[in-house]
């Protein structure tokens, strides 16, 4: 698959921040989905997503932020032929883990996975996108469920008798007196023969898969996960939701949802656009168990650690205090110099001249760089430049043997110089060095901020940065963003820029990872531990902005792992973040990560006061002037919702246009239409998608009704105040960006 490199960097998607290392694990897996599917298309065998992966699809567009899984299901029929050709089919290295191919591998449902262990060798970490980890695909099997409830009841039983002596003498519980007698009843009741040789763990699964595919479409009108249904009372679902699929967006490529994802989400999760944190049957994120077996076996991988000696360290002088120690150099060459004339050592003495011209030349240059042309210290080193070519001119034609009188006219000569410098005024300088241009929103207003301080040069200096290969073995072409700053926003590129010399008194900064990232780094000159040492004031804004975390979301706290323990943080004088109560959750994991005697560094360091993203509103600049005193309320019909509901559905949207009419003079609706409608309505009901497009027609004359492409529809969210249809990304969007969500029923 071809990934952009974008794809891999850390995010925010719905309010959760997905680090660098968690999108190269959700690559490495659709690169196995990408396997699967290429086999289910060539064998013409019919998946679903499913659990986490069809409500992340529908929800989000793709991953859940806070999962790291991908589970499918196949009917029976599907299922059992793609057991018979998979491993037949399976790139090199792929592995199939069921009951019947690993003696150690005990469940029902089969997994496919691309390796069995941790793999940092280069044509693994190219082929997976830097995910080390193994990564894979849960698949479960579809099954009908009786209409007869004695059937149930009775297929119940013997599921549960067959499982619990299959896992009871799996973990050695069992004496051999009561194996034999739980496996004469199993003989006795399903008629099946068990082998007492064989391997009887094997033999009692395959009996109960066949337990779980005992009743065929014929015996029942609904289809459910059989296990999960008759041991812990899960869904089940009429046979209709899952009689054809629809590919839809997930992430980079599309996946099958079946046609009727939206029944059996409200049966599976209630009101499945409303997100829970929680779930799921591993921990979060799965490679943390990866890589403490790797630490226990002393092959831990390399993290940020906090560094000793912080405390102690000392900034560079800045412009001022640098130039009066360069001016005194000059001073202590002279004294060099005169000894070496007494001396008579003519060829060190040229040299000296040399140098002394060499580094005057060089301080006024540095001046120029910082403060411009015209500058009285400038002029007075050039008039010093040639008070010392003349005197070299005199010495080498050995007219000069007395060093004091040469000392004495270079000293009185630095001296106007020294005293020129005492007296420049060196502007206030604020530099700004994003990384990404489409960060830029997150400096914006701090920037326009500070061009608006008296007597201050500010300057916005984008930093080079490259993609890791090989988890860092290799990195990319240099990336430099500075062509794609908005045009009122002035750069300096970081080739001009002498960050040394100029030693601004403050540096902003909005990555805070050096070269901790699993994906990303920037070019070494700019490490927040080199930014520290040539700043009076180093701080840290982060681009993005999370939900608030509480101490019971275990997930997010997880994460900042991968953005508040960071050098960025660490070195920066102060990190402004979006509220107090992010904050304090900042300070508590940076003082259990680095000790709870360092929570007052954290305390002073970490200022609460708001992101700059919140200073933005550019929904009023964006919309049209004849929008500008109503309210915009984004309208969205899915296509299975018209599937669904068909003429109800019309009746729905008929109903809704009529009200929305009767506040035209006062609302703006956005109709934004769902990106696979017609694809979907199409093939399967083309009368439906017919009088929607009627339905669209008529609203298009209508001039309080403005309809946009799905495409279009992170454009949608920013013009909209409030969001009323059917669930989808264009709802989860809305929620994220803290807007109003109804979601309609049809029914009422």
């Amino acid at each position: 698959m071809q990934f952009p490199d974008s794809y891999f960097e850390e995010e925010v998607r719905d309010g959760f921040y997905v680090s660098s290392k968690m999108k190269c694990c959700w690559a490495a897996q659709l690169e196995v989905l990408d396997v699967i599917d290429r086999i289910c298309k060539k064998h013409n065998i019919k998946y679903f997503a499913e659990w986490g992966t069809m409500l992340g699809c529908i929800r989000h567009g793709g991953f859940i932020p806070w999962d790291d899984d991908m589970d499918i299901a196949m009917k029976r029929m599907d299922y059992e032929k793609f057991q018979k050709i998979v491993e037949s089919e399976m790139p090199e290295g792929y592995e199939i883990l069921w009951y019947s191919s690993d003696e150690n591998y005990w469940d029902v449902m089969m997994r496919v996975i691309n390796t069995n262990f941790v793999s940092y060798e280069p044509e693994f970490l190219d082929n997976f996108h830097n995910c080390p980890y193994p990564a894979g695909i849960d698949i479960f099997p579809l099954d009908y469920v009786t209409n007869n409830k004695e059937e149930e009841n009775i297929q119940k039983e013997l599921v549960e008798l067959v499982k619990t002596v299959a896992d009871t003498n799996g973990q050695g519980h069992l004496t051999e007196e009561e194996l034999e007698k739980f496996l004469c009843l199993i003989e006795a009741t399903c008629n099946q023969k068990i082998e007492r040789d064989g391997n009887i763990k094997n033999q009692l699964y395959k009996l109960l898969t066949a337990l779980y595919a005992l009743f065929g479409e014929e015996d029942g009108d609904r289809i459910a996960l059989i296990p999960q249904y008759l041991e812990h009372g899960g869904s089940v679902y009429p046979k209709e939701c899952y009689g054809d699929f629809v590919r839809m967006p997930f992430d980079i490529t599309t996946i099958p949802v079946p046609l009727g994802y939206d029944g059996v989400l409200k049966r599976k999760y209630g009101d499945y656009m409303r997100n829970v944190r929680s779930g799921g049957g591993h921990d979060y994120p799965y490679f943390d168990k990866h890589d403490e077996f790797l630490k226990e076996h002393g092959a831990e991988m390399p993290t940020f650690q906090y560094p000793e000696g912080l405390c102690e360290r000392v900034k560079n002088p800045n412009f001022k205090r640098s130039l009066m120690q360069k001016l005194q150099l000059l001073s202590q060459i002279h004294e060099k110099l005169e000894m070496l004339i007494g001396y008579g050592q003519h060829e060190l003495v040229q040299k000296l001249f040399e140098e002394l011209q060499n580094v005057a030349v060089v301080i006024g240059n540095s001046i120029e760089k910082k403060m411009g042309e015209g500058i009285e210290t400038v002029t007075l080193l050039e008039q010093y430049c040639e008070g010392v070519f003349e005197l070299y001119s005199v010495v080498a034609q050995n007219a000069v043997t007395d060093g004091s009188s040469v000392r004495a006219i270079l000293d009185e000569a630095l001296q106007m110089v020294l005293e020129s410098a005492e007296r420049l005024q060196v502007k206030k300088e604020i530099v700004f060095m994003p990384y990404h241009a489409n960060h830029w929103k997150a400096m914006e207003s701090v920037w326009r901020a500070a061009c608006e301080e008296e007597d201050c040069d500010v300057k916005v200096v984008p930093i080079p940065y490259y993609y890791k290969r090989q988890m860092g073995r290799a990195l990319s072409e240099r990336c430099y963003d500075g062509e794609q700053f908005p045009n009122y926003v002035p750069i300096t590129n970081f080739l001009d820029y002498n960050l040394e010399n100029n030693h601004p008194d403050r540096i902003y900064i909005q990555n805070p990872h050096d070269n901790w990232d699993h994906v990303l780094t920037v070019h070494s000159d700019y490490y927040s531990t080199e930014l520290w040492k040539h700043t009076e004031e180093l701080i840290y804004i982060p681009w993005f902005k999370t939900d608030e975390i509480p101490k019971t979301d275990e997930r997010a706290i997880n994460a900042m792992k991968y953005y508040v323990a960071m050098p960025g943080v660490v070195n920066a004088d102060k990190v402004i973040v979006q509220s107090e109560m992010m904050k304090q959750s900042y300070v508590d994991y940076l003082s259990g990560w680095a000790g709870e005697d360092t929570r007052s560094i954290w305390e002073d360091k970490i200022l609460g006061t708001g992101s700059p993203l919140d200073d933005i509103n550019d929904a009023q600049e964006l919309r049209p002037e004849s929008w500008q005193d109503k309210k915009v309320l984004l309208y969205y019909i899915s296509g299975d919702g018209l599937m669904e509901h068909k003429e109800k559905m019309f009746t729905k949207m008929q109903s809704s246009m009529e009200l929305f009419e009767e506040q035209s003079d006062k609302l703006q609706i956005i109709w934004l239409q769902d990106l696979e409608l017609e694809q979907r309505l199409g093939k399967r009901v083309p009368e439906i998608l017919r009088e929607y497009k009627q339905a669209v027609s008529a609203a298009e004359k209508k001039d309080w009704i403005t309809i946009m492409e799905d495409s279009e529809k992170e454009m949608a969210v920013k013009l909209s105040d409030a969001f009323y249809g059917d669930g989808g990304k264009s709802a989860q969007l809305m929620r994220s960006a803290s807007k109003p969500v109804m979601l309609q029923n049809v029914n009422i």
